[in-house]
């Protein structure tokens, strides 16, 4: 399949708050692998289809260093500084450097380690839905549950201090949206930065503290003492990826069971719960746009009985959510069925770079959701959940806010 002499546009318009841009159905059986031209002006190959997608992920030959040039984006802003950029993390390792970084954050975020938060997340999740009761009807779900509750819970696990949860909601937020000014993403990723350079600094100190940053910072890498650069690039990462994709899902999760009321009630049962759960995070694959790599070397790809060739620089964009509605692994690709096939879905990525933080993402997910509607059985928003205003031009897709009434 030889690319275009001039690609297309990536689409981007969803017609459906709930579904991909409707093209994404035509690439899946016409053209899995195909070129696009992202807004930025960078071209790159769109991945659309579940195999192809865990395929490309999985092959070492595709980096996820993004520093050396600028990746495809969907923002057109061109004169951010470089330390707009995160600082060095999982993110932007490749093993065998990523491997060690990536073995100690698992070590400390395990499924049982998840189910253990459970009681803490609850308490937490009761703690906002009392105020958001006390307060009475109407309530913006997004800010007063959705986003607290995640940023809570992450500053608790890092041993970031609650007071200060404020404080990074509105930097993360301001770093979050594509076409925010560059001066103020620079200001926000610099006083980020900062304050974790001296968090992690008085955790080294203390000596004693067992929260996960605490033994980060005293951790061995490859048999050396953690650098004290990279354990605030991995405070940050974590802070905002246990954050605002979590937050994101929740509100996601809430407009989602509005149309699909018959199955608040799995959420009371443990198994159909995490099924429901899991089913609520197929669909809505959270990193809208897709993870991007790029080639270290020629890959020659056989594609429904073509060629494509990925020349070493190319940029690859693998789409989760497209793979996640791919009709050849779910027999209901677009609605919320827990009785089809459970092909793992592919939210959390896929390979070596696997979110790390999955099993507590799907733990608060689970609860927050669980505990909503059990104090708000006729939970409804006050609009339509299809005029619900959605972050369409973001990499992490969600809700703006989530007006309800009970």
């Amino acid at each position: 399949m030889a690319p275009a002499s001039t690609p297309p546009d990536l689409p981007r318009t969803r017609t459906n708050p709930f579904d991909p841009p409707p093209e994404y159905a035509a690439l899946r059986a016409e053209a899995p692998i195909s070129r696009f031209v992202w807004p930025n002006g960078v071209e790159g190959w769109l991945v659309t289809t579940y195999d192809e997608v865990r395929k490309l992920l999985a092959d070492p030959r595709l980096s996820i260093n993004r520093f050396n040039s600028p990746p495809p984006s969907v923002s057109v802003v061109k004169d951010r500084k470089p330390e707009a950029m995160l600082p060095r993390s999982l993110v932007a390792m490749d093993p065998p450097e990523h491997t060690p970084w990536r073995r100690a954050i698992v070590r400390e975020m395990t499924p049982r380690w998840a189910r253990s938060m459970e009681p803490r997340i609850q308490a937490i999740t009761r703690e906002y839905l009392e105020r958001i009761r006390d307060t009475g009807p109407p309530a913006d779900l997004v800010p007063e549950l959705a986003l607290p509750v995640p940023s809570r819970v992450i500053c608790e696990v890092l041993g970031v201090p609650a007071a200060d949860q404020e404080f990074f909601q509105e930097q993360a937020e301001v770093r979050s949206q594509v076409g925010a000014p560059p001066d103020r993403v620079n200001a926000a990723t610099t006083a980020l930065y900062e304050y974790l350079d001296q968090l992690v600094s008085d955790k080294r100190k203390a000596g004693d503290a067992e929260d996960v940053l605490a033994r980060l910072a005293r951790a061995e890498i490859a048999g050396e003492p953690a650098p004290h650069d990279i354990v605030v690039g991995q405070a940050m990462l974590l802070l905002i990826a246990g954050h605002e994709t979590t937050a994101n899902m929740i509100g996601l999760g809430v407009a989602t069971l509005m149309d699909n009321r018959e199955r608040i009630a799995d959420l009371s049962d443990t198994v159909k719960g995490a099924a429901l759960v899991e089913e609520i995070m197929r669909m809505h694959a959270i990193i809208q746009w897709g993870i991007i790599r790029r080639a270290t070397a020629d890959i020659d790809l056989e594609v429904n009985g073509e060629n494509v060739h990925i020349a070493a620089g190319d940029w690859v964009v693998s789409s989760l959510a497209s793979a996640n509605r791919d009709e050849s692994r779910y027999g209901c690709p677009h609605a919320v069925d827990t009785g089809q096939n459970q092909a793992p879905h592919l939210t959390f990525g896929y390979g070596v770079h696997q979110c790390a933080g999955q099993s507590l993402a799907r733990t608060e997910v689970r609860v927050v959701l669980r505990e909503l509607f059990a104090m708000f059985p006729e939970l409804r928003t006050t609009s339509p959940v299809a005029e619900l205003r959605y972050r369409k031009d973001m990499w992490v897709y969600g809700l703006f806010e989530c007006p309800v009434v009970w």
